[in-house]
């Protein structure tokens, strides 16, 4: 796929972005926005409508944050995001009101990490149309925010892929692992498997997702503290209006996020299953995972709990900090590494591929051609 028919030659491009989802497909869109003559390539070991954490993501944004630094990425993909939507209305990511189920002695440490939209008190009945019988305890709190976003991730990521293959000279190749990337002449040469030649490239941005273990610089980022931990969620089998809010249960790091165009509910939780491989297949949901959904369940919205029916399971990369993993290559000066979405990939996916392009020199993205080297 990577060489020329007719020359035999490998392709050449100014920047190469290993891994297609969503934090791939946002670096590409922002490298084009900056640099529009830029030869740009992203390519991914999967087709685009395999089960992928980009294609099974919730899509929820809700821009939040534990710390300081983490609140800074979110608000900036927030704003990101609302300029992405303005240039172009027709991409599948909606606002969405959000409501907050939470203990009121949390409240006060929920605002802090606020990143931008305000908090305010709910009325008891507020979700009464939505979530008959829902009320606050006496030690619990209804809030609402504004400022939180929802999208059909795959929707999204295939329509700035889309984007990018109809630019001249660009490319987006499909099914085609990258196993190494070495440095080759002025830049580096992208090889798939058994040393196979696939491109050529001045720079590159490593965003493998949930596959980082297992593909270029896999050890760096072991070290670095990186792990995989499955990501689960329920269907419910109940229509939501059009315009339904979310609605978070904060102290259990679980949602109900509407999906109306499936006619449907998503409940996210938190799953505790650490160490899986994607390179075994995707993870399936467990006994413990219907059980720990069901106990969220029954402490806030008893009567929903017989309502989970499927659902679906996926791998994400996380790291120590529950920061994004965003940092060069020492010894490849041109590459950096995106990984460790921490289950908010889609959430922060605008400013990781923002500070990814942005350890790149400036000199990197300017398009020209690659000297001539030896491997």
């Amino acid at each position: 796929m990577g060489h020329d028919r007719m020359t035999g030659a490998v392709r050449e491009f100014d920047l190469a972005v290993v891994g297609a989802g969503v934090v791939g497909a946002m670096t590409g869109h922002l490298a084009l926005e900056r640099e529009p003559g830029l030869r740009l390539l992203t390519v991914d070991q999967l087709d685009q409508g395999a089960p992928n954490a980009t294609g099974l993501s919730a899509g929820l944004d809700v821009p939040t944050g534990r710390d300081a630094r983490q609140r800074e990425l979110a608000a900036r993909s927030t704003a990101l995001y609302r300029r992405l939507r303005a240039g172009r209305p027709g991409l599948p990511v909606r606002p969405l009101d959000t409501f907050w189920l939470l203990a009121r002695d949390n409240v006060g440490r929920l605002r802090e990490t606020m990143a931008g939209p305000v908090l305010e008190e709910a009325g008891a009945d507020a979700l009464d149309g939505i979530f008959p019988g829902l009320r606050p305890s006496g030690d619990q709190a209804l809030l609402r925010s504004d400022g939180s976003w929802r999208a059909d991730v795959a929707g999204l990521t295939g329509a700035l892929l889309d984007e990018q293959r109809g630019r001249s000279g660009c490319a987006v190749w499909e099914d085609e692992e990258v196993t190494s990337l070495r440095p080759y002449g002025d830049g580096f040469l992208l090889a798939g498997e058994g040393g196979r030649a696939l491109a050529r490239c001045r720079t590159a941005v490593v965003a493998t997702g949930p596959w980082a273990l297992h593909g270029p610089f896999g050890e760096r980022m072991r070290a670095a503290g990186l792990r995989i931990k499955k990501v689960a969620a329920f269907h419910l089998d109940l229509r939501p209006a059009d315009d339904a809010p979310v609605l978070i249960f904060e102290d259990d790091d679980a949602f109900l996020l509407p999906q109306p165009e499936s006619g449907r509910w998503l409940f996210s939780f938190t799953s505790q299953e650490w160490d899986g491989s994607p390179v075994l297949g995707p993870p399936a949901l467990s006994d413990g995972d219907h059980g720990e959904a069901v106990r969220v369940l029954r402490r806030y919205v008893p009567w929903l709990a017989g309502a989970l029916s499927g659902g679906r399971a996926f791998y994400d990369g996380y790291t120590p900090d529950r920061l994004p993993l965003v940092e060069p290559v020492p010894d490849h000066p041109g590459v950096v590494v995106a990984v460790g979405g921490n289950g908010s990939g889609f959430r922060l996916a605008p400013a990781i591929a923002e500070r990814a392009l942005g350890l790149l020199s400036p000199g990197y993205l300017e398009p020209q051609s690659l000297g001539s080297g030896r491997q």
